[in-house]
């Protein structure tokens, strides 16, 4: 089972952010995206999620596939789920309620042992009765990485889930993600951390000028 893209290309504004880009990101592979801000990296992200469209190319699913300039369909959770740059954390709801509405739907969900054990590990179990705004920007992408681990899906993708994290909290992280991935889970991330991750890649790619290609 695999998620992979064919040959994706993309304009904004008249300039060729993707051109012909191809990738393939395996059960239990670590993918790791890098390229200069503004190259495109976030919009990738985005197509292998359903959330954009491109110009052309082709977005696989395992075996389901669209063609990616085509409106896309719904939801692809539980295939894949996504860790976004912004969080979307729900400003008056408390940090777990954030994570009981999207793990169990229910914004007042009783958090079971397998929650308060990931919790516990980002260091965030403390945290569930707050507000997000009560809490640090590093404590809120926590959160979100916990939704994402504790998560159904087969496949993870995380847009900078280190840029809000201090070193003791990436290496936990490299961790967490490292145990998904022994667990048959893909990851797709997007990074500028140089080095945090590398020793969890399967792939190292960059992009830059619309062009993907290996480091």
């Amino acid at each position: 089972m695999n998620l992979s893209a064919h040959n994706l290309c993309k304009t904004y504004n008249g300039q060729k952010v993707l051109r012909d880009c191809s990738l393939s990101v395996a059960e239990g592979e670590c993918v790791l995206l890098r390229g200069p801000s503004g190259a495109g990296k976030s919009t990738l992200l985005r197509i292998l999620a359903l959330l954009e469209q491109a110009d052309s190319g082709s977005v696989f699913h395992g075996e389901r596939h669209w063609d990616a300039s085509q409106k896309l369909p719904g939801s692809p959770y539980p295939f894949l789920t996504v860790v976004f740059q912004q969080l979307f954390l729900w400003p008056n709801l408390t940090m777990g309620q954030n994570l009981s509405i999207v793990l169990t739907h229910r914004p007042n969900g009783d958090p079971t042992g397998r929650w308060m054990e990931t919790l516990e590990r980002l260091g965030i179990a403390e945290l569930l009765q707050r507000l997000p705004h009560e809490c640090s920007l590093g404590e809120q992408q926590r959160l979100a990485i916990a939704r994402c681990l504790l998560s159904d899906a087969r496949f993870l993708l995380l847009d900078e889930p280190s840029s809000a994290l201090d070193k003791a909290n990436r290496g936990i992280l490299v961790e967490e993600l490292n145990a998904a991935t022994s667990l048959g889970r893909g990851i797709f991330l997007v990074t500028h951390d140089e080095r945090g991750f590398d020793s969890i890649a399967g792939q190292v790619l960059e992009l830059e000028d619309g062009k993907l290609r290996p480091l």
